[in-house]
């Protein structure tokens, strides 16, 4: 724990390296640590609006030598974590994906607003809302320069053809050969062009929800759509003036303890300050064990790793000497959640079936190509929720895996996340 919480303070320390991309938001280069044969970075983008990202970035390549990353030959993947996680979800996953092709690539993995090492939003911001989300991924895209095509502009209205058979429907029982072991035989002579600089989006639970969003609304911007254990949640369209009413009273009683006397002392213009009234661990250790206990409060026989858990719980914590006004020793190895405690508050609007159905139907008539990860002791899921994505939405290809909600995380599960989207991205030539 002393360890995680000094490196946790190198990283605040470190000098950072500026540089300005498009729509006025800026990146940040903070460390660089090599994991096999994966280089990570870490980076942070100031939106238009004055919200500063935080984002892991990692690549098989080395930024430094000759390849240039904005080559038509680059692999892009974009990773979207779930409701109160943060990129460090995708610490296993993504090395693995490295790992498995010979193709330079690129995957980032985004902290949410309020999630990670990400600012909150201001205190008159919406904290959570789906399509909130979806704006601020589209800010990175346009600040990584992602999802152009070959013309070097947006490539609205483009199409894209599937390529093979991908209707590979199978059970825990399905025989499949391993490609995450020993190099895949994907290779760059097999890189569809017309997907160059498109994105195969990934998204895992909440981060599943905005990634079927952001592909419908912006189809031309991506390849294919990877779904782990998620979907859209949908709600009873008569139910909407309750759900006001919850969002209302819960925001007017938090208030009272986040900002009292009307101070807004918890949230900067731009949301960089973490509220000071919040509850504050031992040490990351009873941190991580109280992650792990909110897993066994959650629907259904969900179960979490120690590793995963770990993983998280060290990029959503910082000391509460620097955190907190509640003045504990200097040396003290406290620590406190950073998360925006209002993301707990229940959500000003839902979307209806009618909503839900709708992005599925546009996502399906899209031609972008579907990869649907079920985990075999995940998240419930309800009949109709399991019917409209077999029958709207219609991903060609799906899979129920051993596993609980984060299989993508756990260390025992993770191996045959990764198998599953190397196949999925060899057949369709990714």
């Amino acid at each position: 724990a002393p360890m995680a919480l000094h490196t946790m303070a190198l990283i605040k320390s470190s000098a950072l390296l500026y540089y300005t991309l498009q729509l006025a938001i800026t990146t940040t280069v903070r460390s660089m640590t090599t994991i096999n044969k994966s280089i990570v970075t870490e980076t942070t983008y100031s939106c238009s609006d004055g919200v500063k990202l935080a984002a892991r970035h990692w690549t098989n390549f080395d930024t430094k030598s000759n390849h240039d990353p904005s080559s038509r030959h680059t692999r892009k993947m974009l990773c979207l974590h779930g409701w109160l996680d943060n990129a460090a979800s995708f610490n296993r996953l993504a090395p693995l994906l490295l790992g498995s092709s010979s193709i330079p690539t690129e995957i980032v993995a985004l902290d949410f607003p309020g999630h990670g090492h990400s600012a909150h939003k201001s205190v008159d911001g919406p904290p959570q809302l789906l399509a909130e989300y979806a704006y601020y991924v589209s800010e990175l895209v346009e600040a990584l320069q992602w999802g152009r095509g070959n013309n070097g502009g947006s490539g609205v209205g483009n199409s894209r053809t599937v390529v093979g058979n991908i209707n590979s429907n199978t059970n825990n029982d399905g025989n499949r050969e391993s490609r995450t072991k020993n190099q895949s035989s994907n290779s760059i002579d097999n890189i569809r062009d017309t997907d160059s600089d498109k994105i195969v989006l990934i998204g895992h639970s909440m981060g599943s929800a905005v990634s079927l969003i952001l592909c419908a609304a912006f189809p031309e911007w991506f390849s294919a759509l990877v779904l782990l254990d998620g979907g859209m949640v949908a709600r009873n369209a008569n139910d909407a003036s309750r759900h006001v009413r919850a969002a209302c009273q819960r925001r007017l009683k938090s208030n009272r303890t986040l900002f009292p006397n009307g101070s807004n002392n918890g949230s900067g213009a731009n949301g960089e300050t973490i509220p000071l009234r919040v509850k504050i661990y031992k040490n990351v250790d009873t941190a991580i064990e109280a992650r792990l206990s909110t897993t066994t409060r959650m629907p259904g026989d969900q179960f979490l790793s120690f590793e995963a858990a770990k993983d998280m719980v060290i990029r959503a914590t910082a000391p509460a000497n620097v955190a907190s006004t509640s003045s504990p020793p200097a040396d003290s190895e406290a620590v406190v959640f950073r998360h925006d405690p209002r993301l707990q508050w229940p959500s000003l609007q839902y979307y209806t079936r009618e909503q839900v159905e709708a992005f599925f139907r546009d996502v399906n008539t899209s031609n972008i190509p579907v990869c649907f990860l079920w985990a075999a002791d995940g998240w419930p899921v309800d009949a109709w929720s399991e019917n409209v994505v077999k029958d709207v939405l219609k991903p060609g290809y799906s899979k129920r895996l051993s596993g609980s909600h984060h299989f993508h995380a756990d260390p025992d599960s993770v191996d045959a996340v990764a198998n599953e989207i190397v196949m999925f991205m060899e057949e369709q030539k990714l």
